[in-house]
């Protein structure tokens, strides 16, 4: 019971310290003295706190009591990935992999659907043209009527638009693209001005015969399948399946890239950037319908407010399989080799000459065994509770209860069974230490 409880110790004692280092003024949010008179004392009368005076890694704890609004931007796959036309994937309608060098592909969408001449009308009304210079005193409203995009994924909050960052390129995607479209722009968007690189990108709309042919094209270029087997990816930004639209109703089915979520399991998932793939097709058809006077506006988008928080580590709940292993399954080696050294010194043999038979002997030594590792968990469970690790507190103890019951009755039985094939303690020893290193490994990797 002496390494769990130190375990336990050497966490608090790390968890203090990283308390300690995030818990310092540069990962809190940034403030400043808002008052042009200071004290006699030289001190500040009144400090005002907020994203316009935080770094970027102050502005996450910052409170957000109104979010800024954000153009609702598509995701565009980065430019050498962009769908063309190869020897291995000789695709109708696509340039060359020359443009990959140049950075000048299409961003390319596959179109089908039940009335193939409906279809390529309203495809083609999906990238509105620029009819006059762009003006960004009011971005919000002008980038509504026109299609903005970003290579650059979002992230799980729409606090800040990537694509408005430094290093980030907002593209506009046009029918066609006229020469020395490329600027930089200035743009009061959020708390703090900022400089936005602006250019332009073709959108091209290509007609497939079938969902099957559009499934088919999709995933040759899907970026994962790309990256697990080889070769490059070859990435559509998104794809339309009319169905049965017609003059009365729009019936539609949009393809999109769901990857760019960073669903690993690891991190917070990111948004997708469906809202202006939706925008863009309803546009269409209500200029289909009324004219090219109608209109239908997506003109932003923004997140809920934000209360303050502090940026916090639970090195518990991170290093919460490391826990159960090394503690949980430390009992492994000590019960298997009890039960190889009564074999060994034929114990079991003197207790069956003296009239102990099988089911009494099985019976007292796995309520023992039980017993011993119900006492080794309620004192590391107690003792962890009482320390305040996260681990044990935010998990109800009903159902800890119940799962370290559930493991160890099958750590004693898997012991059980290995013990019938061994008849030496060293020999012992070495597998099932073997056996809890290795699955520690498998874990810390």
């Amino acid at each position: 019971t002496v390494f769990p409880i130190l375990l336990c110790v050497l966490l608090v004692v790390m968890q203090g310290i990283i308390n300690r280092e995030i818990g310092k003024p540069e990962y809190r949010c940034g403030c400043a003295c808002v008052d042009a008179v200071r004290a006699a004392d030289g001190s500040c009368r009144r400090t005002e706190c907020g994203v316009q005076y935080s770094t970027q890694d102050q502005v996450a704890t910052c409170p957000i009591p109104s979010p800024p609004r954000w153009p609702a931007v598509l995701q565009l796959p980065p430019a050498e990935s962009r769908a063309v036309g190869t020897a291995s994937q000789p695709l109708d309608g696509l340039p060359g992999p020359a443009c990959w060098d140049t950075r000048s592909c299409p961003a390319a969408f596959l179109v089908t659907g039940g009335n193939r001449s409906l279809a390529q009308s309203l495809s083609g009304q999906l990238f509105p043209a620029l009819t006059s210079p762009l003006n960004f005193s009011d971005y919000l409203h002008t980038l509504s009527k026109i299609v903005p995009g970003s290579e650059a994924p979002a992230s799980f909050r729409q606090f800040l638009e990537p694509s408005f960052t430094p290093g980030n390129t907002l593209y506009i995607v046009q029918p066609r693209c006229r020469s020395n479209f490329s600027q930089t722009v200035s743009v009061n968007a959020g708390p703090k001005p900022l400089k936005l690189n602006v250019d332009c990108i073709q959108g091209l709309s290509l007609w497939r015969e079938s969902a099957s042919v559009i499934n088919d094209e999709l995933f040759k270029g899907y970026r994962q399948q790309r990256e697990s087997g080889g070769g490059k990816a070859n990435e559509f930004a998104a794809g339309y399946d009319f169905l049965s639209t017609n003059t009365d109703s729009l019936d539609i089915s949009i393809w999109f890239n769901s990857t760019y979520n960073n669903n690993t399991g690891v991190f917070e998932m990111a948004l997708l950037r469906v809202p202006r793939l939706v925008n863009m097709v309803s546009d269409a058809y209500i200029k289909f319908l009324r004219g090219s006077g109608a209109e239908m506006l997506l003109e932003y988008v923004k997140d809920m407010p934000k209360v303050g928080s502090e940026l916090k580590l639970d090195l518990s709940s991170l290093l919460g399989a490391l826990f159960f292993t090394w503690i949980i399954e430390l009992l492994f080696p000590v019960i298997l080799t009890y039960l190889v050294y009564e074999k060994q010194q034929k114990l079991k043999i003197m207790m069956k000459m003296h009239g102990l038979k099988a089911g009494p002997y099985w019976m007292i030594t796995y309520t023992y065994f039980f017993a011993l590792s119900a006492l080794y968990m309620i004192l590391f469970v107690t003792f962890g509770s009482l320390i305040g690790l996260g681990f044990f507190t935010t998990n109800d103890y009903s159902i800890q209860i119940v799962f370290y019951f559930i493991y160890i009755n099958l750590q004693i039985a898997l012991a059980f069974f290995a013990a019938s094939f061994l008849y030496s303690v060293k020999i012992a020893t070495g597998p099932s230490l073997r056996f809890v290193i290795s699955k520690v490994s498998k874990l810390c990797l």
